[in-house]
């Protein structure tokens, strides 16, 4: 598709060949019957299996990503999208696509939406020990930062384009996800939650590394806390 798009659908992707064509065939099916216009754009992080292949012959416009990390992936993918809208969201079908008309739906109501699974009739599928950590991950970064939101490690969102333009993204990893919500709080951009059920990924292993992810939220937490100092 060329030109200016409705909806841009950025999806950081790593080894994802199993699944990432049945993802973008439902993203497609949602948007096609919905008559919106959109690209589809898959930021591979240097895949040895068929992603990249799978993903263009799905229709996907593919990138290769330049910088490694998961925040480089989300930024290139932000710097590329040409849509009014962004949606992010995981190669690995843990994010179920239909939910997407559930965020279009709303997209008038903020300038950030998140797809949460620990507001009121939110659930998430995973294992005690995964999800014992993410709660607390989400509490500290709340409770330390004094920020009115229940999830904002979820990187299931709906951006809008223009508000991103205020927001600098430097965070190299996951962090990237907390770093954008407390920048987009402190510029006091729109933030909505809206309940979503997270499953497991269906074919693969994660990629997620938590003694690496644990130093760089550190990290994160310490910059974000100056910030919100200032």
């Amino acid at each position: 598709m060329m030109g200016r798009e409705d909806v841009s659908v950025v999806i950081p992707a790593f080894d994802e060949g199993e699944n990432i064509s049945q993802l973008i065939a439902r993203i497609k099916k949602i948007f096609e019957g919905n008559r919106v216009s959109f690209e589809i754009l898959v930021i591979d992080a240097g895949s040895s299996d068929d992603t990249v292949e799978q993903a263009q012959a799905a229709g996907a416009r593919v990138m290769i990503q330049r910088q490694p990390g998961y925040g480089m992936a989300i930024k290139e993918g932000f710097g590329a999208a040409t849509g009014r809208f962004i949606i992010t969201m995981d190669a690995d079908l843990s994010h179920d696509p239909e939910f997407i008309d559930e965020m279009m739906a709303r997209r008038d109501e903020a300038d950030i939406i998140i797809a949460s699974r620990y507001v009121p009739g939110g659930s998430a599928d995973m294992s005690r020990f995964r999800r014992l950590l993410s709660i607390i991950l989400n509490r500290v970064f709340c409770l330390l930062l004094s920020l009115p939101y229940r999830d904002i490690s979820s990187g299931y969102r709906f951006y809008n384009r223009e508000s991103l333009r205020k927001i600098e993204i430097t965070s190299r990893d996951f962090d990237v996800l907390e770093e954008i919500l407390v920048k987009a709080h402190c510029l006091g951009l729109r933030i909505v939650e809206i309940p979503f059920h997270y499953k497991p990924r269906i074919h693969g292993t994660s990629h997620a590394r938590l003694v690496r992810f644990g130093v760089s939220f550190s990290k994160t937490l310490y910059r974000m806390w100056k910030l919100r100092r200032g």
